[in-house]
């Protein structure tokens, strides 16, 4: 597992180390090794309805977001969403074990962490049971946190916490479906990127948990960042559509696409987990979405367009303007909320803080 991760992700030699030595298969006792060891993302808790709310995060992901905390030995780290414990676990063997403290909402989550670490000889870290949005006080200031749920605004708790120049790693949920995975340092109240790459995770639980923007539409959910006129999104929806095949494009080409384009949504039927992404018309007039068909082996790209083909040549022309762009070519400023608005392609104001992401 960690020889593919060097391969395909080239991580820090601290980081590589760090994998080699923290058995994984001990956060996952009731896991096949084979699927342990596959580095793949893997559910651990889900809740009645059966969407996942908890897991063991693939480990390409928990890679780049631990190199992107620049940690050095001795730095206090705080981790906001415990999970397994096998992240912290990670950490612990970067900072120390004394430096580490994970918090997770989920009294069940955080003892069955607790159990992890103590099988795999971690049971000197921390494992609190507490709300993430409000941080751990007891000890901060920290050099680094890392939030391992996906969050839509940033708690001043965290940047309270956080020591003047350190650095918050968390994944930014920007728009529905359009997730960015930030590494931000501190300067005075405010923040400024580092790295911005493509990722995904479930949401955060608790106080500062993001609103579900999902409505239904007839048989279809939907999600906008904008109201819609939703007798209209149906008709469009019963109209026979016009298919047509693309050319490639990546997953992180359409979540970047979605993050700054405002008519951006996403769309799928009820009960099922795959959605299609894309954009509707001001006027809700037309609409144009993509969704992968065809399978792993030979995936097609097909663009499927409701209505007059205004959507679909915009889609177009975004898309031609979003493949293949580098993720670091993207900055991001969070500034506190009511103050000077930050300039940027997309400006995103949440409750807290005031996110502009520039496509330099």
């Amino acid at each position: 597992m960690v020889d593919k991760l060097a391969e395909q992700v080239h991580p820090r030699n601290e980081t590589l180390n760090a994998f080699r030595k923290v058995p994984r298969h001990l956060f996952l006792p009731d896991v096949e090794l084979d699927r342990v060891y596959s580095g793949s993302v893997i559910p651990t808790k889900h809740d009645a309805k059966g969407t996942p709310i908890s897991s063991s995060s693939e480990v390409a992901i928990m890679a780049l977001m631990i190199d992107a905390l620049r940690l050095e030995r001795g730095q206090r780290v705080l981790e906001i969403g415990a999970g397994t414990g096998y992240n912290a676990a990670v950490l612990a063997e970067i900072v120390g074990v004394e430096n580490v403290v994970t918090v997770d909402v989920d009294p069940e989550i955080a003892d069955e962490a607790r159990a992890h670490l103590r099988s795999a000889g971690y049971e000197a870290l921390r494992v609190e049971t507490a709300d993430g949005w409000m941080g751990w006080s007891d000890n901060a200031p920290y050099a680094r946190i890392e939030l391992t749920a996906a969050t839509a605004d940033v708690s001043p708790q965290w940047v309270d916490q956080l020591d003047e120049g350190g650095i918050l790693v968390a994944p930014l949920l920007l728009r529905p479906h359009a997730q960015a995975l930030v590494a931000l340092r501190k300067r005075g109240d405010a923040l400024e990127s580092l790295l911005v790459f493509a990722g995904g995770f479930m949401s955060l639980r608790g106080v500062g948990a993001a609103a579900d923007h999902a409505h239904d539409v007839g048989a279809w959910r939907v999600r906008s960042s904008r109201e819609l006129d939703d007798d209209r999104l149906l008709a469009l929806l019963r109209e026979k559509p016009n298919v047509e095949l693309l050319e490639p494009a990546s997953w992180s080409d359409l979540a970047l696409l979605a993050i700054t384009d405002e008519n951006s949504l996403t769309l799928s039927r009820e009960g099922s987990p795959a959605y299609a992404t894309g954009m509707v018309a001001d006027d809700c007039r037309s609409m144009a979405v993509v969704e992968w068909s065809g399978g792993v082996l030979a995936p097609r790209l097909l663009l499927i367009s409701f209505g007059a083909p205004d959507a679909a040549q915009r889609l177009r022309r975004r898309l031609d303007d979003v493949r293949g762009r580098a993720w670091q070519g993207l900055r991001i400023v969070a500034v506190p909320s009511g103050k000077v608005r930050p300039d940027g392609d997309a400006v995103f104001v949440c409750e807290n803080y005031t996110f502009a992401v520039s496509t330099r």
